[in-house]
């Protein structure tokens, strides 16, 4: 399913990209040599929270650390309890064991929108994105940690999840912790995390000793500490009081930001954490294997992180389906069919024997871009497995654009590659996107529908009228509203209806599909 951008997506996004008072980062990546396994790569930053999908080992957590590793701070700069600094460095997180190769040369390049910049030719106001690199020689160190931008930054790592219960500290000053003055904000952070479990808090605060913190909090009249949450409601504790204390403009970097939390949860907590956006003016840069997390933000915040052919390959705008099958790695078909978005999926599965489905995966990946991009990976990748693009029909036109596009991402292509390319775009009937085309095309089955859907032939030509006027994308949305059916269960009907009362419009795809199964 597309995502349905909201206007307070739109808003901040364009705060995020006008924005010089909040030293947003808008790109990180290696510029030259290799990082921790990391090849050279660019990661884009257009929306204030971004989410980093992808296999265990594919660089997911040294990404974050070149993130945390942008900026520097002042002695009054925010730190966490047990942090001897307010800044990070590289040695925070890339420690040398003896048996470990030694760093070459490499540079990381951040890309950062800051209104405090020395005046240049490229920024003459001191006010812009401008650029700022970290380098090190392969027997050096690394340049001046302090002339970094200044913001603070927090890494919240996965030990957040650890319960109390199981952390030795907490353990041996139990009958120590003593409270402390209140910091102004711990109502805030009872009903955000209120909010995520469906719980009442009705007082929260931590009591301390030393270094280290234990919640405390009071929920339908019965009092209980850090001892005796679930690991997801102490992380989401420690997350949102660390967020508050570290105030407004700062940049969070969380490792699998799901842990602890089922999948309702997810999803609220990502509406929070868009409401701090929005009113703290954060960002936050995060990790995930969770399809849910993907599915909360706009395709510009989500990338897949992935090596191929000893490269890091960074795919954006990934569908949230399209990244879980990857991370899962099903491969028990015989060809892989890349589409756009769900509705093509539905069409296209629609239009197809149950002979050809059963021997084929038909993953969505989000957008025609993203199908280029995925066959120049699999041309890269040397896949014996088959794989084909079937792109929406309104595509025809933009068969050498996505060609292009494919070439650019192979960085190398061998002389067939135009040709491998060429013989795997398939396009989906009609000259227009994949909804507009269902709904023209079904305004000649309103019986097979009426009868299907147990309204009249009347309401159904109104509810196709009202779809077409939703707009691009939202005809399904908007549908739902009408029939009262989910709009996977409208989108089934449709398809299948179109692709049975039409099916000479799907005979050149049946039969080249076929033919690359049986030769």
């Amino acid at each position: 399913m597309k995502y349905r951008e909201t206007d307070d997506d739109k808003k901040l996004r364009r705060k995020f990209k006008a924005s010089m008072d909040h030293a947003y980062l808008h790109r990180l990546g290696v510029a030259q040599g290799t990082f921790r396994g990391l090849s050279t790569f660019a990661l884009p930053m257009a929306y204030p929270i971004t989410a980093i999908a992808g296999k265990n080992g594919s660089g997911k957590s040294s990404v974050l650390a070149l993130a945390c590793c942008a900026y520097h701070n002042g002695d009054d700069g925010f730190k966490l309890p047990r942090r001897a600094l307010p800044y990070y460095t590289f040695k925070d997180f890339f420690i040398r064991h003896r048996d470990d190769p030694p760093q070459r040369q490499v540079r990381i390049d951040y890309l950062i929108a800051y209104n405090q910049w020395k005046p240049s030719p490229r920024i003459p106001s001191g006010i812009g994105v401008g650029l700022q690199s970290r380098h090190k020689k392969a027997k050096g160190r690394w340049n001046d940690y302090a002339d970094r931008v200044e913001k603070n930054v927090i890494y919240l790592g996965i030990e957040r999840v650890v319960p109390h219960f199981e952390r030795s500290q907490s353990r041996s000053y139990s009958s120590v912790f003593r409270d402390v003055p209140a910091k102004g904000w711990e109502e805030n952070v009872a009903k955000a995390v209120g909010h995520i479990l469906g719980k009442n808090y009705t007082k929260f605060r931590y009591v301390h000793h030393a270094k280290y913190s234990l919640p405390v909090v009071e929920c339908d009249g019965v009092v209980y500490s850090g001892f005796h949450m679930g690991a997801g409601e102490s992380a989401l504790f420690e997350i949102f009081s660390t967020i508050y204390e570290c105030g407004e403009s700062s940049l969070i970097v969380i490792d699998e930001i799901e842990l602890g939390l089922h999948t309702h949860a997810q999803r609220k907590f990502m509406d929070c954490l868009k409401a701090l956006c929005r009113s703290m003016h954060i960002q936050i840069i995060c990790t995930t294997h969770s399809r849910d997390i993907l599915a909360e933000l706009p395709p510009d915040a989500r990338f897949f992180l992935e090596r191929i052919a000893g490269k890091t390959r960074l795919t954006p705008n990934i569908s949230p389906d399209f990244a879980f099958s990857k991370m899962a790695h099903v491969n028990s078909h015989e060809v892989t069919i890349f589409v756009e978005d769900d509705v093509a999926a539905a069409l296209l599965n629609a239009a197809l024997p149950a002979v050809i489905r059963t021997r084929v995966a038909v993953i969505a990946v989000g957008s025609a871009s993203a199908i280029a991009r995925q066959l120049a990976a699999a041309y890269m990748r040397k896949e014996s497995k088959y794989c084909l693009a079937v792109f929406d029909g309104d595509q025809r036109k933009q068969a050498a654009s996505n060609l292009a596009h494919s070439r650019n991402m192979a960085e190398s292509p061998g002389k067939d590659f135009d040709d491998w390319i060429n013989r795997r775009f398939l396009y989906l009937p009609g000259d227009t996107w994949t909804e507009s085309w269902i709904m023209e095309k079904s305004r000649a089955s309103l019986e097979v529908l009426a009868i299907a859907l147990a309204a009249t032939e009347g309401e159904i030509a109104n509810i196709i009228e009202y779809a077409v006027q939703a707009g691009k994308h939202s005809e399904f949305v908007e549908m739902e509203r009408h029939l009262g059916l989910p709009r996977t269960a409208c989108l089934q009907h449709f398809s299948h209806t179109v692709a049975t009362e039409l099916p000479t419009e799907f005979d050149t795809l049946r039969l080249e599909i076929s033919t690359v199964l049986d030769g």
